[in-house]
């Protein structure tokens, strides 16, 4: 990999407003949109069942195929989520995580710092391809913070206030 600069994560359970701050920070810096929302919907347009809620072993190898393809030929910066957090899907499922995630170098990948948008009642809200009840939400917030600490990642938690706010302290923390 020529000039691979490692990529800051944004992640959170669903509903937390990660894709409304990557695409405000889009216009200051390279970003890479969530993997696992095109994988639904290019699962959901062609009748397929790759969904974390149908059938979570193709959806997470269709997700990490995806993202490796996209942190190899993108020149991002931030990542709306990052193969971390499929082993968080999986341990909430109570189903193996693959040796494939088990061995991934995600601190070889991603930077140490990662940007965590909490569990937020006031902002969630469902739709065509964020199905979870938010009651699920709080459990998988749960194993996504004990994911990143046990891989050694430093977690920022992101305030519960507006996406501006948000978006500056991020650009505080790594321009």
């Amino acid at each position: 990999m020529v000039n691979f600069r490692k990529k800051y994560i944004i992640t959170g359970a669903p509903g937390t407003g990660k894709t409304t701050l990557i695409n405000l920070l889009k216009d200051t810096v390279p970003c890479m949109d969530e993997v696992s929302r095109k994988v639904i919907i290019d699962e959901q347009k062609n009748n397929r069942d790759g969904m974390p809620w149908s059938n979570i072993k193709r959806f997470t190898n269709l997700v990490f195929k995806k993202t490796k393809q996209e942190l190899l030929n993108t020149d991002t910066r931030i990542c709306d989520r990052s193969l971390l957090d499929l082993e968080a899907y999986l341990t909430v499922e109570n189903k193996i995580v693959p040796k494939y995630l088990h061995n991934f170098p995600y601190l070889k990948t991603y930077h140490k710092t990662v940007f965590f948008a909490p569990t937020w009642f006031n902002i969630y809200c469902q739709d065509a391809q964020r199905l979870q009840e938010f009651d699920y939400c709080l459990k998988l917030e749960k194993a996504l913070l004990e994911q990143y600490k046990k891989k050694g990642f430093k977690i920022i938690m992101l305030p519960k206030s507006s996406p501006i706010k948000r978006k500056q302290l991020i650009l505080d923390s790594i321009l």
